[in-house]
Order: C-alpha cells, then sequence, then structure tokens
C-alpha cells in the first residue's frame, strides 16, 4: 500500500508505492542510465572529442587557482574557475529593470575540480588515496571561500551521468560559495534550530543515533561514519553519510589518518553502483552555513541521489515525490553487496 512519509528535518514528503515500479514503460531500457559516454570503452577520450580537462589541454579552461601536483611536477589535482558560470564574482554588472522589480547579478563563486588527470568517469575508478587528496582539496576550497569574508554558504556537488546533468565525462565536482543561504537550505536549518530548541541535542545527532537503534535503513556503520538510507528517500538508493560525532562543518572535520572517510565513501559508492548499475547519480557534500550560530544544530553530510525515478507532473506540481522502492528495501539490497 502507498505510504505517505514526511521528513522531519528537511520537511519533504515522499509517497513511498512500490507498485509503482510494476508499470509497463516502453521507454524503461534508459531508465536511470546515463548516455554512453566518450570514455565510455576506457581511460583514453576518442579523437573526435577533445577532452578540456584532460593533462595538455590546459589551455582550454580559465588558469588553475589550485593544483596539487606529484613528484615529477605533473598535476594530479586542478581546481578552476568555471567557463561557463552560475554565479559571478563581479558585483558591479549592470542591472536590468523589470516590471516593478529590479534584477540583481547573482553573486557568487563557482569553480570546477577536475579530480583526476587520468580520464576515468566515476569516483570508484579512482584508488582511496586518490580520493582522500580529493577530499582534501574540497576542505581546502570551502576554507578559502568562507574566509574570503563575502559568503554565508558553501557546497560542493557532483553530477555523473547525462541524467544528472553532467556535460562532461572526466570525473569532476563542482563548488559554489553563496552570500545567502538558500531558501529550501533555510528552511531545513529552521527545523533543526527548531528542534534543537525544543529537545537539547543537535537533531542531526539525534537521527544517527534513531537510525542506529533502528537499524533498517543503515547500509554501513564504521569508522566513525554512518550511512542509511533516510525515511522519505527521493529516489530508490537514495544514501546519507554522516560523521558519528558532532561535526557542524566539513572543512573543520577531523577525517582521521589513513583516508577513514575516502574509505567509507569510496566502499559506500561501489554499494550503489552495484545496486543499481549505470545509474546516473548527484553526490552532495552540504556542511552547515559559515555563521557560529549555526554550529549546535548542524552537521555535515554526503548525500548520494542516484538518477532511477524520473522527475514528472505529480513532482512539479505539488513538490511531492513519488519513490518506488522503499529505503528499507534498498538498504537491505545495498547492504548485501
Amino acid at each position: 500500500m502507498p505510504e505517505l512519509r514526511t521528513d522531519r528535518l528537511t520537511g519533504r514528503s515522499v509517497i513511498v508505492a512500490e507498485n509503482r515500479a510494476g508499470r509497463p514503460n516502453e521507454f524503461a531500457p534508459a531508465a536511470g542510465q546515463y548516455a554512453a559516454s566518450v570514455a565510455a570503452a576506457g581511460a583514453v577520450a576518442p579523437e573526435s572529442f577533445t577532452c578540456p580537462f584532460c593533462p595538455g589541454q590546459e589551455a582550454l579552461t580559465p588558469p588553475a587557482v589550485f593544483e596539487s601536483k606529484d613528484e615529477v611536477g605533473h598535476w594530479r589535482i586542478r581546481v578552476v574557475p568555471n567557463k561557463f558560470p552560475a554565479l559571478t564574482l563581479d558585483p558591479m554588472l549592470p542591472l536590468s529593470e523589470g516590471e516593478g522589480t529590479r534584477d540583481r547579478p547573482a553573486l557568487g563563486a563557482h569553480e570546477v575540480v577536475v579530480e583526476s588527470a587520468r580520464h576515468v568517469e566515476s569516483v570508484t575508478a579512482l584508488s582511496v588515496s586518490e580520493l582522500d587528496e580529493v577530499l582534501s582539496v574540497y576542505a581546502s576550497r570551502l576554507r578559502h571561500w568562507r574566509n574570503d569574508g563575502r559568503f554565508r554558504y558553501g557546497l560542493v556537488f557532483k553530477n555523473l551521468g547525462s541524467l544528472a546533468g553532467a556535460s562532461l565525462s572526466h570525473v569532476h565536482s563542482q563548488l559554489v560559495a553563496l552570500p545567502d543561504v538558500p531558501p529550501l537550505v533555510q528552511r531545513e536549518l529552521d527545523r533543526a534550530e527548531a528542534a534543537f530548541k525544543s529537545q537539547g541535542e543537535c537533531p542531526y545527532c539525534r537521527l544517527v543515533n534513531d537510525e542506529r537503534k533502528d537499524g533498517a535503513r543503515i547500509v554501513l556503520d564504521r569508522d566513525g561514519y554512518v550511512a542509511f538510507c533516510p525515511y522519505a528517500s527521493l529516489q530508490p538508493y537514495e544514501v546519507w553519510l554522516l560523521p558519528a560525532r558532532h561535526e557542524p562543518w566539513f572543512e573543520q572535520g577531523d577525517h582521521g589518518a589513513a583516508g577513514r572517510l575516502a574509505d567509507v565513501l569510496h566502499g559506500l559508492l561501489k554499494r550503489v553502483e552495484a545496486a543499481v548499475p549505470g545509474a546516473a547519480y548527484n553526490l552532495l557534500l552540504r556542511t552547515a552555513p559559515w555563521d557560529e550560530a549555526a554550529a549546535e544544530w548542524c552537521h555535515w553530510r554526503i548525500e548520494i541521489l542516484p538518477r532511477v525515478a524520473g522527475i514528472a507532473g505529480m513532482e512539479l506540481a505539488t513538490g511531492v515525490h513519488i519513490n518506488p522502492r522503499a529505503p528499507e528495501r534498498a538498504a537491505r539490497h545495498m547492504r548485501q553487496n
């Protein structure tokens, strides 16, 4: 029987309707899968396409603002300003007049993190040590923009596959820094603050403890990190990864020696890829706003959202998503991988 679930922190509502998975679908072969990319056959792009993220093509991107290099001076990770940014650092752009309103520039920083010099598509094609270095670069760039003083909020996100919004296959992610907390994020923070004030504890810490006690949605729990399918999952096999202890800011967290977080995240992504082979997905690294007042009720997390269930009329009209796979069943499946 379909079940309506509402997440107490995000406020989002989801209908879990596993009977929907049995619908006939003449488009099924493409559902949840990313289109064949230029690197589908391996580590080298074909001659018909010049990948701007590969070594030797650095002139195709803006100059790097950060590079991690190996012992002979070759770059391993590059961070470049987005060549086609959604945000601008120039507050003096001309404003246009609208009907009764005045437009303003979309202020913010927008960077691309090229996560490997090798032309690979998936994070799991990187070694754990390579992923550990990528996570360190995330933290470094978040600290950079936090210290800049103009911004209140930072986000790292990855789009893997065309259905997840990617336009290039070479493994990369994006980072944005914003002068204001986005409305959707602020609504969650308001709920978290209210819960903290009424219960006297961080609601995310409580969430982790509740999921551990219940156990049905846990995917893995080790090395100080807990991964679970959220109660009101937007997508089949959506997973959240949080530190077990209270850590508001990813960029200030202690992720331990020998790449503990990288090892856990690498293993978690392998489970997701085994559960939904070929699926496109979005990875979101959410960290607390750069406001000390939020430290008591905020908690960083990584979300992994495979793009399996499409967004259609119901979702667009109501904001209520339909998930054809219960998170308890999804978690059980991933625990077995």
